[in-house]
């Protein structure tokens, strides 16, 4: 067993969106994602590996397969392995998204 709290990886640099583990294992790990006003994460995909995020806080635009998606605190959003999945925080005010992503069965070896 082990406990964090996600609070303490709610941290934020004013160079660029901040990744911070929460949890890792071999299978799985849990982060979160902080953006301030204006920051992105260029669209990219995880093989073999589904995503769930979580917006803690604050509200912005994911880019999933080149389609936007408006999101706001308490969405939860499922990717899958074969989509691309990019952010943009189009608010004024700071946001965290608690993510976990998991190896799927056929990837894990």
């Amino acid at each position: 067993m082990e406990k964090q709290s996600i609070t303490t990886a709610q941290q934020f640099d004013e160079k660029r969106f901040t990744k911070i583990n929460i949890i890792k294992t071999t299978r799985s790990v849990a982060f979160m994602l902080n953006f301030l006003p204006g920051q992105h994460m260029k669209p990219h995909n995880h093989p073999d590996r589904e995503l769930y995020l979580h917006v803690v806080e604050g509200n912005g635009t994911f880019s999933i397969n080149g389609e936007d998606l408006e999101v706001k605190t308490g969405d939860v959003v499922l990717c899958g392995a074969d989509e691309q999945i990019g952010f943009i925080n189009t608010s004024e005010d700071r946001v965290s998204i608690y993510a976990t992503m998991t190896k799927l069965n056929n990837a894990i070896k």
